[in-house]
């Protein structure tokens, strides 16, 4: 008897980290990365992104704004490395002009990261 007491409770400690883990929140694996901008770097990047893709007409239903998913019908690119090399935080980003806006998106999870407009 003594022997299947010790089992149960070799049993019940092997499980007790499986409870506690159960209980515990997973960090959001669905989260982007998050990408701030100064005034002269946005203009930057909308300088750069313009010059380099064509002004698209959104899809319909989209409308850019930071966290819609991007339909699959927008064609994205990479950011230009001229632009990684100054901003490293666009590393891996890719974007595309949309309605004279240019998106940032995460490739991951085509979510849009930032919409920068262009500068009066």
């Amino acid at each position: 008897m003594d022997r299947n007491l010790f089992f149960a409770a070799l049993f019940a400690l092997c499980l007790a980290p499986v409870a506690v883990n159960a209980q515990t929140p997973a960090p959001d694996s669905g989260a982007s990365p998050r990408v701030d901008f100064t005034a002269t770097q946005r203009q930057t990047l909308y300088q750069s992104i313009s010059e380099t893709q064509k002004n698209n007409a959104a899809p319909v239903g989209f409308r850019a704004a930071v966290g819609t998913l991007v339909p699959n019908g927008v064609e994205l690119a990479p950011v230009p490395k001229t632009i990684v090399e100054l901003m490293p935080q666009t590393k891996g980003l890719e974007a595309a002009m949309i309605e004279g806006e240019v998106i940032l998106v995460d490739p991951q999870g085509k979510k849009v990261l930032a919409v920068i407009t262009p500068m009066p």
